[in-house]
């Protein structure tokens, strides 16, 4: 991925490169073996192929533009069953380039350096291997907003956008300063998220790991809500009681771990491989950290406040069931996702007399 082959490169021969070619690119095979070598793919395609990755081609009189380096990126990841290919490659490119994915398609003409294209080689073979892109580029795209994002803790998902929709809708139904509490907290996106769209939270956010309440610090940060949001490290309520006592919020969200072992094992391996396990794993019904939320709930509401609770695929029921048997709550319900899936239990705690 070079413009011009460096010297180690340059003894690479003609078979060596096709080796490579009939290793990593499988569409692009005829025969079962090397000699029998033939591109089904059309001849610009392979023309691409070999070019990016053999050094001995001379490339003084080839270039390469973020259109054609978009269009390789995509068909590599194609080929690797990388999820969302274009995205993928859009990513990886505006990151290296230091440029917002639209202005890709502003500049396609615009011929990409030998050091840039060296940094999106190694992007580019980690990212086929399954690294997420997201660890790769240290960012990613949480309602609307950009967050850092390290393999300290998981990365956030849009199914988790709705947990945020709801608590917002719940917020602005009230008057004067909620009290919002976001357990297992991870990269602070929930948290964020809330503080961003309702002035009117103060939030508490925990999390287990210090590390990703590292990466929650440096959201926080950029986006200036340091005076609004106090991060305590350890186990759910376990540091609010050590820290601020009896207090009680008019809101506590949580997105916990709740996959099973069993579930685990049949993950992605973007999934299984990268991100941390802890952020993950939840017991053998994958309900551990649910059932631990619910039982200490009632003692950090406030009347008429609200518990909102993000659960796994098949796990609507046995959580309504978990939150009715608190005896503490006057309304479950459960909120469908855009797939149509039981993702987030909203539980109304009784009103005081």
């Amino acid at each position: 991925m070079q413009n011009k082959p460096n010297s180690r490169n340059a003894q690479m021969n003609e078979s060596d490169c096709l080796t490579r070619l009939y290793k990593n690119f499988p569409q692009l095979r005829c025969g079962k073996n090397k000699a029998n070598f033939k591109p089904n793919c059309t001849l610009c395609e392979f023309f691409l192929a070999f070019t990016f990755l053999c050094s001995i081609y001379n490339l003084t009189m080839q270039t390469w533009t973020i259109q054609k380096l978009l269009n390789w990126t995509t068909e590599h990841f194609t080929g690797r069953s990388i999820d969302s290919p274009r995205l993928s490659a859009e990513l990886l490119l505006s990151h290296v380039l230091g440029m917002q994915r639209i202005e890709l398609y502003t500049h396609f003409d615009n011929v990409v350096g030998k050091e840039q294209l060296d940094r999106l080689h190694d992007l580019v073979k980690r990212a086929a291997e399954y690294e997420p892109v997201a660890y790769l580029t240290g960012k990613t795209e949480f309602y609307s907003l950009e967050l850092n994002i390290t393999p300290d803790c998981l990365i956030p998902r849009p199914e988790t956008e709705l947990l945020v929709e709801k608590a917002i809708q719940f917020l602005r139904n009230r008057s004067g300063t909620q009290m919002v509490c976001d357990l297992c907290t991870g990269s602070g996106c929930v948290a964020v998220a809330i503080a961003r769209n309702f002035d009117g939270a103060d939030i508490i956010a925990t999390d287990i790991s210090d590390a990703a309440l590292g990466v929650a610090a440096a959201n926080i940060d950029k986006y200036k809500l340091k005076g609004r949001i106090k991060l305590f490290c350890g186990d759910l309520f376990e540091p609010i009681l050590a820290q601020s006592g009896g207090k009680r919020f008019d809101l506590i969200v949580c997105n916990p771990p709740y996959v099973t072992a069993s579930e685990f094992e049949a993950l992605d391996k973007n999934v299984k491989d990268y991100e941390p396990k802890s952020a993950l794993l939840a017991g053998k019904d994958g309900l551990e950290v649910s059932k631990k939320v619910i039982e200490q709930a009632d003692k950090f509401l406030k009347s008429d406040a609200a518990l909102m609770l993000e659960v796994g695929c098949g796990q609507e029921e046995p959580v309504r069931e978990l939150l009715k048997s608190a005896e503490c709550f006057l309304e479950v319900k459960v909120e469908k996702d855009f797939q149509g899936i039981g993702r987030v239990a909203i539980a109304r705690r009784m009103k005081s007399d």
